[in-house]
């Protein structure tokens, strides 16, 4: 085995950190998220969007979109968990490849269900979707504040992540 002297390591991990600073600055660029989440009036601070491969609904492929306050990265059952407010508030999206919304599952701490989550069909739209490159992004809108059981939530959120 033939050792490296010290002085010649440490110059190579000095010209391997510009590299290593770059890989990690794309590494975490790769999500982004803006926007706005409220429950009864109240906003959440959503940090955090990824995107898993769903079970097929009404025979199409489906997208998961888990938008959270909390890290979900490393968790292969994130849409499962953040049901049950695992990562916060929280919105769990199911998108076919056309951005056709089947369901969204709304987690608030200021929405009041028994169940922890309200699943809402029919309401919100995704504009500007697209699905290419390895990346899935778009808009997420309620087009405004919409009411269920009584209780109002609104979500307007521009995002991208990795594809499934």
């Amino acid at each position: 085995m033939r050792v490296i002297p010290s002085r010649i390591a440490a110059t190579i991990a000095i010209a391997l950190l510009p590299l290593i600073a770059l890989l990690s600055v794309a590494a975490s660029a790769q999500s982004t998220l803006s926007g706005v989440y409220k429950g009864n009036g109240k906003p959440a601070a959503l940090t955090q969007v990824t995107a898993h491969k769903g079970d097929p609904e009404s025979g199409q492929p489906v997208t998961v979109l888990v938008f959270t306050t909390k890290d979900q990265a490393k968790d292969p059952k994130a849409g499962f968990n953040a049901l049950f407010g695992k990562f916060g508030d929280a919105l769990v999206v199911k998108v076919f490849p056309d951005g056709k919304i089947y369901s969204i599952d709304l987690i608030h701490s200021k929405l009041d269900s028994p169940s922890g989550s309200i699943q809402v069909f029919g309401v919100g739209t995704m504009k500007d979707f697209t699905m290419a490159g390895g990346e899935i992004s778009g808009h997420l809108t309620s087009g405004g504040a919409k009411n269920v059981r009584d209780q109002t939530w609104e979500v307007d959120l521009i995002f991208k992540t990795k594809a499934p």
